[in-house]
């Protein structure tokens, strides 16, 4: 029997199953998608599984869930968009932590310059 390592990447599969757990809970919301990435497990959790599989032992119950992080807007009706953070369950299809950010707050922002690089084009400018 073969189990998805925990630190491999996330695939599209899973993260079309994250995908619809959250419009799922947000049912009549306009949602935008902003990053969906694998959330690695807990220390422990991880030190079992590599435990198990350095011994041969591998089991469902060394496996740790697949969690998979969601980061998206909400526009509501004032046309301002809410930040929000879900993790994920994929397998379980469930939400296990939410939080929403207010309209104040700047959330992280993720660039990607494809002429230079991130890290080149941020080290030509220092």
């Amino acid at each position: 029997m073969s189990f998805l390592h925990p630190l491999q990447s996330i695939s599209a599969a899973e993260i079309q199953s994250a995908r619809d757990v959250v419009l799922k809970s947000h049912d009549k919301d306009l949602i935008s998608f902003r990053e969906i990435f694998i959330q690695e497990p807990r220390k422990a959790e991880l030190s079992r599984y590599l435990d198990a599989e350095h011994n041969g032992k591998l089991s469902a119950a060394a496996s740790p869930s697949r969690l998979a992080k969601c980061q998206y807007d909400v526009i509501g009706s004032d046309k301002i968009p809410y930040y929000h953070e879900a993790t994920v369950d994929i397998k379980a299809g469930t939400v296990l932590e939410h939080e929403v950010f207010g309209k104040g707050l700047q959330p992280a922002l993720t660039l990607y310059v494809p002429t230079f690089g991130f890290i080149n084009y941020w080290q030509s400018k220092c």
